[in-house]
């Protein structure tokens, strides 16, 4: 830099260079990650950070139904069809996404592909230059992914791999999420999806509730995964039934559906913890 320029422009850089963080939302079917991973945007914009919802599940894809975006457009399919010919700006991006504003804050949601067919059109090349792109245009981007992470299942009409966006973002994320329901059936299927791992995540044990796991249900999930699995869990996220179905109501999050609500104290606590990343 030479002597003389603008504080302005210094900053730009600085946080340019530092770019911005990928996280990807995963968990086994079940687990609740999609909500976690709305919610969990919606509190760091809060915090002011610039932030970008993607829906990647190749699968199920959901957020458009959890936020009630009836008219989503096309979605993930068409930035990613600009970003392979790199021409996805922020004007398109704009054009193409859905720009929500709560309080005097705001984010931007990607909805997922229209149709469980289209999911070969989630490719390492799209992917790679979307990750770039929002890398350099936003704090945080949240992707939510399949739960499905299983290598090796390919198509006759297709070389992409059935499973390859989950397994591409989680490797090219920050940080890697990996939600399950705390209960017996969430659990196995957790356990399950295990074998299938070979990366790093924070283990989130979400629907915690003592109607399933008897007294003191956060230590009961802690102990037991650790018996059986070596994890150590990273968060609980305990059960408000009653503030869930309200936010899926109106179609929103919780912290502005229920505010108050612990579902929403935990997920808090995890944003605030992931902004300091």
């Amino acid at each position: 830099l030479t002597r003389g320029e603008p504080t302005e422009l210094i900053e730009t850089r600085t946080e340019r260079k530092l770019g911005g963080r990928v996280i990807a939302c995963w968990g086994s079917i079940g687990s609740g990650k999609t909500t976690i991973c709305v919610n969990l945007g919606f509190e760091l914009a809060s915090l002011g950070k610039r932030v970008l919802i993607v829906d990647f599940d190749s699968h199920r894809p959901s957020i458009a139904s959890l936020l009630g975006l009836t008219n989503s457009g096309p979605g993930i399919t068409a930035v990613l069809r600009l970003a392979r010919a790199k021409r996805l700006n922020l004007e398109e991006l704009n054009r193409l996404s859905e720009e929500i504003s709560f309080a005097k804050c705001s984010l931007q949601v990607v909805t997922g592909i229209n149709a469980p067919s289209r999911w070969s059109e989630l490719d390492e090349l799209g992917i790679g230059e979307l990750i770039s792109f929002v890398k350099d245009n936003f704090d945080f981007c949240l992707v939510d992914v399949a739960g499905e992470i299983e290598e090796g299942l390919f198509s006759q009409a297709s070389q992409v791999s059935r499973n390859f966006a989950a397994l591409e973002l989680i490797r090219l994320s920050d940080l890697a999420l990996g939600a399950f329901a705390a209960d017996p059936v969430g659990v196995n299927r957790f356990l399950a999806d295990l074998r299938s791992v070979n990366f790093e995540f924070w283990p989130l044990a979400n629907r915690v509730r003592s109607s399933v796991l008897g007294r003191n249900p956060e230590r009961q999930v802690r102990d037991t995964m650790f018996k059986i699995a070596q994890l150590r869990i990273h968060s609980t996220i305990p059960e408000d039934g009653a503030a869930l179905d309200a936010a899926q109501q109106r179609g929103q999050p919780l912290l502005l559906a229920a505010k108050s609500s612990k579902t929403r104290e935990a997920i808090r606590l995890l944003a605030l913890e992931i902004a300091d990343l």
